[in-house]
């Protein structure tokens, strides 16, 4: 892999944050003496088990936290970030790093933006990609990220959202879930990138959301479970077949796929889960429905989705295709102008019917909850 030759080879990597008063990188920049001497470093902060040697009268914090599903880093974000801002404000220079500065480091110093500028999960990992493009927080993290902004940047175990947490968690991690499993949108709707590969897994989730409607989108793992019928025996699966060789079938298929969303969704008991291991596919109908059932343009619906899932990474292309979801007034079909001239590669300007704004509510029946990504009923 070329990011761990990164390390192998003795590569260093960081990147200034802050007005060359935060910086992150990696565990090889960390341990140059030569490098924290140049940048005038005061603070080190090490995101991970391997201890750096940090030379007096270098200040060192030591979280030793690995980078994976389980890992618990939102114990330690309330008293790193009065760490990093107590070192700032008094004239110091801090350098935050896990092994390669993209993860476990990655996630402090989004929640220090998070608490030092009071901006959201999403913001806060949208500039930091714009300081160092390869961050790539995972998904466990930022769900994390959430619930410290829930609990007002004082995570304690009196704290509601914190306990809640927990106790999710540990449901989770005794069940072999992990959080790309089911993602809480709202009270009635989930988002999944990949549903478990075991069926009893996938049974054992599935029934702790109360999940009565499954939504998938090619490529799914329900169809290809060893029992399908076993797994949506009690629920109503609605399977969406979107060729990747048909540049124009998924967007086709979003006014059905929305319109049973909706109908499912009439029933204030009803639960449904938006499934596709294709994150784009999934994200693109989650916009998809957002604008049906709230009648908001391309951007805000993406605004929805980048704060239900800050980490969520969108391309001009998928730009384009809610755009023009919008501006079919939701019901794209092969012979609008629009579609046809995208299709052939001459795309018309399409016109974004909203802007960006604080994200609305998906409906009253059913409010967001916060964290928004939690797992569990």
């Amino acid at each position: 892999m070329i990011l761990s030759m990164e390390v192998a080879s003795g590569m260093e990597s960081f990147d200034p944050i802050i007005d060359e008063r935060l910086f992150l990188g990696n565990l090889t920049a960390a341990e140059s003496p030569r490098t924290m001497a140049r940048l005038g470093i005061t603070h080190i902060v090490s995101v991970c088990p391997d201890l750096v040697q940090a030379a007096a009268p270098i200040n060192h914090l030591v979280i030793p936290i690995e980078d994976n599903d389980e890992s618990n880093i939102l114990q330690y974000l309330t008293n790193t970030c009065a760490f990093i801002h107590a070192a700032i404000r008094s004239g110091g220079k801090v350098f935050l790093h896990c092994v390669m500065g993209i993860s476990r480091s990655a996630t402090v110093v989004c929640a220090y933006l998070m608490f030092a500028r009071r901006i959201s999960a999403a913001g806060a990992i949208e500039f930091l990609r714009k300081c160092r493009p390869k961050s790539r927080p995972n998904y466990n993290f930022t769900r994390q990220l959430l619930v410290f902004s829930a609990c007002e940047y004082q995570v304690a175990s009196n704290k509601a959202p914190y306990r809640l947490w927990l106790q999710r968690q540990t449901f989770d991690i005794a069940n072999g879930i992990r959080v790309v499993d089911a993602m809480r949108i709202t009270d009635g709707l989930f988002l999944s990138f990949n549903l478990p590969s075991r069926l009893e897994q996938s049974s054992i989730l599935l029934d702790h959301l109360g999940i009565t409607h499954i939504v998938s989108i090619n490529p799914d793992q329900v169809t290809s479970s060893p029992n399908p019928a076993a797994l949506c025996s009690s629920r109503v699966h609605k399977h969406f077949i979107a060729p990747y060789t048909s540049k124009e079938a998924l967007l086709l298929s979003l006014p059905l796929l929305c319109k049973f969303i909706e109908t499912a969704l009439q029933s204030p008991s009803s639960r449904v889960i938006l499934h596709s291991m294709d994150e784009t596919r999934a994200g693109l109908a989650l916009c998809a429905y957002a604008m049906f059932s709230l009648k908001v343009g391309a951007l805000e619906a993406l605004a929805l989705l980048q704060d239900c899932v800050p980490s969520f990474e969108t391309e001009p292309s998928f730009l384009h295709q809610i755009e023009l979801f919008a501006s079919c007034q939701h019901i794209p079909t092969s012979r609008h102008p629009l579609v046809r001239a995208w299709v052939s590669g001459k795309p018309r300007s399409v016109v974004d019917v909203g802007t960006v704004s604080t994200p609305p509510k998906f409906t009253k029946t059913h409010p967001p909850l916060i964290p928004s990504m939690s797992v569990g009923a």
